[in-house]
């Protein structure tokens, strides 16, 4: 809330801390502009450099720069939810479906499909791991059970890879390749961790787990990290 944030910024001018070693992460644009006004407000100028942003936002600077080092292109195209729709009606054949074979009316078919795959990415499950999932409950449920499940995790997977292929991401992706780059390359981990050495995570009971993840990620052995909920 409103006195935490104050109570944390007297702190910052008391122990000089770098406006460069603040890491203030928050769920909407919204709140992150008014973190930014209350910062220029109180603070001394300089602290309006510190990174104040929406975790979207910081995951998006973070791959601009390294996403190279996982094999994406740092030029992607991030795409709005409209154009992943798009993408989806225009790969349709791609997926093999068949259980999922859209009968009806196909955009509400594959939005149903974006929402499972983004809920997925919430909460940090990757393709290979749900088709490992799947494959597992082969004797555990009945044969329509088993279909729909490898259907689903084969079509994430594809969807995925496709992605990739054309250079383009959701903004579930965000959260999710970023985790991704600093759990594989933990060299980049840390110049991030050793630069950001004081988190803040405002509106705490809004993130998903992924972000949560990610938090915990950066906030590395030193565990200096508060948040407001």
């Amino acid at each position: 809330d409103g006195i935490t944030f104050y109570y944390q910024l007297r702190k910052i001018l008391k122990k000089h801390i770098p406006a460069s070693q603040i890491l203030a992460l928050t769920f909407t644009d919204k709140a992150s502009r008014e973190m930014e006004e209350r910062i220029d407000i109180e603070m001394p100028y300089g602290y309006t450099q510190m990174w104040i942003s929406t975790f979207h936002s910081f995951c998006d600077r973070i791959l601009r720069t390294e996403a190279i080092h996982i094999g994406l292109n740092p030029s992607y195209r991030l795409m709005t939810e409209a154009e992943s729709l798009l993408f989806l009606r225009n790969h349709i054949f791609q997926f093999k479906l068949d259980y999922f074979r859209p009968l009806g009316n196909p955009n509400k078919f594959l939005e149903g499909m974006l929402q499972h795959f983004s809920r997925l990415k919430d909460e940090d499950v990757s393709p290979n791991e749900y088709l490992r999932w799947a494959k597992a409950q082969s004797s555990k449920i009945d044969q329509e059970e088993i279909k729909k499940n490898l259907e689903l995790a084969l079509a994430f997977k594809v969807y995925e890879e496709l992605k990739v292929k054309e250079g383009v991401m959701d903004f579930s992706d965000l959260i999710a390749n970023t985790l991704r780059l600093f759990r594989t390359r933990k060299n980049i981990l840390k110049i991030y961790q050793d630069q950001f050495l004081y988190i803040l995570v405002d509106e705490f009971q809004d993130t998903n787990f992924a972000q949560n993840q990610l938090a915990i990620l950066l906030s590395g052995e030193r565990k200096n990290i508060t948040v407001v909920g």
